[in-house]
């Protein structure tokens, strides 16, 4: 069936250019993961060679959490900055602390996985209920793609990521989608 692999999303995406804190981006998106039991892990971190530009940086991160026996949620998230040096500011409190000054692109995809640990496909017997399963029960859920709860949530890391790097926006606010009417939690 097609939705044997998973289910994708639209994905959500932040550009930003001008200055942040990428020790406490990362340390703070890592902790929103684990706070809502996600298993995180960091499969590439690319550190590519300066130019006169400035360094480059790539990172894609994946969390993953069981639902159920059946049911697996896995974020995605691509990081790539360019043209990033670093930059040392004195804060009011006297401490000096190094911001990350260049640009950068996040993008966030959620996923669904049904039978992740492919238990239905030992026996051609539990690949024909998987098969009923998936056709008569789990159809109409399929179709939406995504369950409204996980679409929330991954709006409302978007939202997260923009409190961090700081942004301020009157225009269209995609926090508000998933029903979320709160600022994000730190």
């Amino acid at each position: 069936m097609v939705f044997e692999k998973g289910s994708p999303t639209p994905a959500t995406y932040i550009k930003h250019t001008g200055v942040w804190d990428m020790q406490d981006l990362y340390e703070s998106m890592v902790d929103w993961f684990r706070k809502r039991k996600y298993k995180f892990h960091e499969k590439i971190y690319k550190h590519k060679q300066p130019s006169p530009f400035g360094v480059e940086r790539q990172q894609v991160w994946q969390a993953k959490r069981s639902e159920t026996e059946y049911l697996e949620i896995v974020y995605d998230v691509y990081i790539h900055v360019y043209d990033a040096h670093d930059v040392e500011v004195k804060m009011p409190n006297g401490k000096t602390k190094t911001f990350t000054k260049g640009r950068i692109w996040i993008e966030i995809r959620i996923n669904t996985v049904y039978d992740s640990e492919k238990e239905f496909d030992k026996k051609a017997f539990y690949t024909h209920i998987k098969d009923f399963y998936n056709k008569y029960i789990l159809r109409k859920r399929m179709m939406q793609l995504i369950h409204p709860k996980f679409r929330a949530e991954m709006y409302n890391l978007h939202a997260f990521i923009k409190h961090r790097l700081k942004f301020e926006s009157d225009e269209y606010e995609h926090a508000h989608i998933g029903g979320v009417h709160r600022k994000p939690s730190l």
